[in-house]
């Protein structure tokens, strides 16, 4: 029998108490979307039960599916009456059996299966019985945002509540009418803007997956297919190809890096007055819109060996060149080069010179002693896109350099600008929901183009209650366009570079400090700036986010600014903005209340002790303490989020 499927939300309140050693499920909700019927009860049992009433096949949404979904997980393997869909495929060179799940088609009633990804991000959780399926997906990955800032942003008839986690609770207890109000919310939150979502017709399980649905419906199946190839159908030519590198997909993922994220070195851990941080607006669509001029690789590749071909640059072609090289950066430039995968080099550093740093002699070094003892030269072997290629040869100097060869492209520009139009006047016409949609669609494109084929997943089990995991690799996913999406990432990484170039007077004096992928940070005023052209909301332009009259900066993304004004404007309350990675939010809320001297409410002892001193912005740096760091660890029962404490690196 076929029935229609029906969407919910739902969510589970877990308990949390001091010595604990085991956590369960004391209050689950329910509630359809597109209703304000929500149902509440107290076990993870009668959650369930609940939901297996439910005629017909059923899609449910947690935000956050990594935390509840090892709850369900937990309880379906231990109390034993649902099997994993797993088959048996054969043994690897380990001697380990290789498992697969089976697909919605060919499971069994009983049978469920999940996506857990090799790095811990969770997708989905699916049931068959009654020949129909219960799918389990996680909104957060089409909503990337906390449920708070989503009522917020879609300005949800319902806004998020508050409530004590900490305290003794237990499954199949007593639920008070404030807990079951606090629940009603999460789920009512969550429920108006999925419906929001889904009346526009984005169904797909996460926002990337809608961009690019969207995408191949504004320019049609037919156009998508001839501009976009499967690049690992292209083989090497021989003299190109190298270990793991086989096709031009293989070749040409070597060149793809993420944001331009840089600290000026001699500018760490200084005070430093008066300055200012400029966002460029929309980063990415900009760089991907026609207005910008740039051209994108469509079509299928051609590959050469040796140096560039003069026909590659009189045609156009959007190209990536494989290179051997030393080099050293030019006086007053900025650096540009990260070399990933490679044991001399800090993967996230950004290199000035390619001579080893010998961290016993602190010392660089031009050469190293390879596997045969043997001195050797330290050269980099690099594949470019022709964007990057460009601006490093304009920023260092190169020695001894062997172009291996490399693949082209045909390359137009528009490629993107009918869904990027679409988009950014929906954007600029919308308040709401809608205007939240559009900054979504808008930014969530690219990442997309770049996917991998890596679908390696953790298969779930339990040890001695606690729930573990095993790791199978796998390569089922389908690829997009890695050329397309290094591109748009290399013309970001320049964008944001030559800006920063422009306004670098060299780490002694006052100018360029910090970027950060679409930001800059300079202690300058606003009419030092050189070529920063700013607007609100023009593709290409810098909005002037924030004005300071004190900051520290430690390292990459670790650094606090006192904010004094927002788009030139004086606030009447100036903060400190506290960025640091791995730092949480309540780790932040003590740190600023200890430098600003304020009282905090509803302390622990721990809390309170680190509270009674005064601290400063040069406080900020390695060995700093702050207690009341949340860590998720796997016990029995679930997931429990422990308290520890931060230490600064």
């Amino acid at each position: 029998m076929n029935y229609t499927v029906k969407k919910y939300v739902a969510d589970f309140e877990t308990t949390v108490f001091d010595g604990q050693e085991f956590t369960e499920v004391w209050a689950a909700g329910l509630c359809e979307i597109g209703t304000e019927n929500a149902e509440i009860v107290n076990s993870i049992e009668k959650w369930f039960k609940k939901l297996f009433s439910i005629k017909g096949n059923l899609i449910v949404y947690f935000h956050n599916l990594s935390f509840d979904g090892s709850f369900i997980l937990n309880y379906v393997i231990s109390e034993g009456k649902w099997k994993q869909a797993l088959i048996d495929v054969g043994v690897n060179s380990k001697g380990d059996t290789e498992q697969f799940f089976a697909d919605f088609k060919t499971m069994e009633n009983g049978e469920y299966r999940y996506t857990i990804s090799d790095r811990g991000q969770w997708y989905n959780i699916t049931f068959k019985q009654n020949n129909r399926l219960i799918r389990i997906y996680d909104s957060f990955k089409l909503l990337p945002f906390s449920l708070a800032n989503i009522g917020k942003a879609f300005n949800t008839k319902h806004q998020k509540l508050t409530m004590e986690y900490v305290g003794y609770r237990v499954a199949n207890g007593f639920i008070s009418d404030e807990e079951k109000e606090y629940l009603e919310n999460d789920l009512f939150v969550l429920a108006e803007a999925l419906d929001i979502m889904f009346k526009q017709g984005h169904t797909k399980t996460t926002i990337g997956s809608c961009c690019l649905e969207e995408y191949k419906h504004i320019v049609t199946e037919s156009f998508f297919k001839e501009f976009f190839p499967d690049l690992r159908n292209y083989d090497l030519p021989k003299e190109l190809a190298f270990k793991y590198v086989k096709t031009a997909e293989d070749f040409i993922r070597r060149s793809y890096k993420g944001g331009w994220c840089y600290l000026v070195k001699g500018k760490e851990n200084r005070i430093i007055e008066n300055g200012l941080t400029a966002d460029v607006n929309s980063l990415y669509p900009s760089v991907m819109h026609s207005e910008s001029g740039n051209r994108y690789p469509v079509g299928a590749p051609a590959f050469w060996v040796g140096n560039i071909p003069d026909y590659v640059y009189k045609n156009d072609y959007y190209f990536f060149v494989r290179i051997r090289t030393e080099f050293k950066i030019k006086d007053g430039f900025l650096p540009c080069i990260q070399i990933k995968n490679n044991p001399f080099y800090k993967p996230t550093e950004w290199l000035e010179t390619s001579e080893i740093f010998n961290r016993k002699t602190g010392e660089y070094t031009n050469a190293y002693i390879n596997q045969n003892g043997e001195y050797e030269i330290a050269k980099v072997d690099m594949v470019l896109t022709c964007t990057d290629y460009k601006l490093i040869c304009e920023h260092y100097d190169l020695f001894n350099t062997e172009i291996i060869g490399g693949v082209a492209f045909a390359s137009i520009t528009g490629l993107f600008d009918d869904y990027i139009n679409k988009w950014r006047e929906v954007k600029e016409n919308s308040k709401g929901a809608m205007r939240t949609l559009a900054k979504l669609f808008l930014n969530n494109l690219y990442g997309k183009l770049a996917s991998n084929d890596d679908s390696s997943f953790k298969i779930a089990y339990l040890d001695d209650g606690v729930l573990k995991f095993r790791f199978q690799e796998a390569h089922e996913k389908n690829v997009i366009s890695i050329a397309c999406g290094s591109a748009v990432t290399s013309y970001a990484r320049e964008f944001t570079i030559r800006h920063a170039q422009k306004n670098f007077y060299g780490k002694d004096k006052r100018g360029f400090i910090y970027a950060d992928t679409d930001s800059i940070h300079c202690d300058l005023k606003p009419d030092e700036l050189k070529d920063i052209n700013v607007h609100p909301t023009k593709f290409l332009h810098w909005k002037l986010e924030s004005s300071w009259d004190k900051a520290i900066f430690v390292r990459q993304k670790t650094y606090i600014e006192h904010v004094v004004a927002e788009d030139l404007e004086p606030i009447d309350t100036p903060y400190n903005n506290i960025t640091c990675a791995g730092m949480g939010k309540r780790c932040k809320e003590l740190l600023n209340a200890s430098i600003e001297g304020i009282e905090l409410e509803n302390t622990t002892p721990e809390e309170q002790e680190f509270l009674n001193k005064k601290r400063s912005y040069s406080d900020f740096k390695k060995g700093l303490l702050i207690p009341s760091k949340l860590v998720a660890r796997n016990i029995k029962g679930g997931v429990l989020l422990m308290n520890t404490t931060y230490e600064m690196h």
